[in-house]
């Protein structure tokens, strides 16, 4: 099956440049405060606030996209859409970096029980050398030059990150609704821009209209899984037990700050 034509997908963003902005602008907004949440929620809560495997699979897929920079500024794809995500693109791999920065810093009990921490780093140093090895095969092997495929594709796998770590840690640790409802939004919102103004063709067949729609209902089921499990709504919530400061005011009487 093939996928797209680029100089007529850029041609019809182009063309609905209003819309393509203002929705898309949307989905960007949410993107960045789902993964400053992210990075927050595993600070607080002192864990890996996405499984490995999902960290593993972003990270090389937006450095590739930077690592293209000549492609989107000057390049064969010169155009403003590419060189918008790319400026975009730069914050989520720094937040991918974070997260796969605290998967060794705080996932060595749940990932690498009875090793060491010099074992434990070398582990997951290894799965993301494998991480990037596996996309840069998939890439060659993908028809989709301005990674507007693998842009959905690799956001449909968000989903199943959260169900894969709440199955892990019931009590929701290290996520947050406003990070689940951003990823929502964002879901939703590259759902309606790509379907409706990259030009049809690929983008109206069953099989990527298929996944926008499942990335759209499983966020869904996210957030209704992550409200039961009890989540805080932002990571500026304190954590569960957690007790007040205090200040000295008077002879030593000490109330909440």
């Amino acid at each position: 099956m093939g996928t797209y034509e680029p100089a007529a997908v850029l041609d019809a963003i182009s063309a609905n440049a209003v819309a393509v902005v203002a929705i898309g602008g949307l989905s960007i907004l949410a993107m960045f405060v789902f993964f400053i949440e992210g990075a927050r929620m595993g600070r607080r809560d002192r864990v890996y606030p996405m499984a490995l495997w999902m960290t593993a699979l972003w990270w090389p897929h937006d450095g590739s996209y930077l690592l293209h920079l000549g492609d989107w500024f000057g390049g064969r794809y010169d155009h403003w859409f590419m060189q918008m995500f790319w400026f975009a693109i730069v914050v989520t791999f720094i937040a991918e970096t974070i997260y796969a920065w605290q998967t060794i810093r705080y996932g060595r009990d749940e990932l690498s029980p009875g090793k060491t921490s010099g074992q434990h780093t070398a582990r997951i140093l290894g799965v993301m050398a494998a991480g990037a090895i596996s996309w840069a095969l998939v890439k060659g092997a993908l028809n989709d030059d301005l990674y507007l495929l693998s842009f959905m594709a690799t956001l449909l796998w968000g989903a199943p990150s959260a169900s894969a770590l709440l199955g892990r840690r019931p009590d929701g640790r290290g996520q947050s609704m406003l990070e689940w409802i951003c990823y929502s939004v964002m879901a939703v919102c590259y759902s309606i821009v790509s379907i409706a103004f990259f030009g049809g063709g690929f983008f109206h067949s069953w099989p990527y209209v298929g996944i926008c729609v499942a990335a759209c209902v499983w966020s869904f089921i996210v957030i209704a899984d992550a409200h039961r499990a009890g989540v805080p709504f932002t990571s500026w919530s304190p954590p569960a037990g957690a007790r007040p400061t205090h200040r000295r005011v008077g002879h030593g009487v000490g109330v909440p700050q």
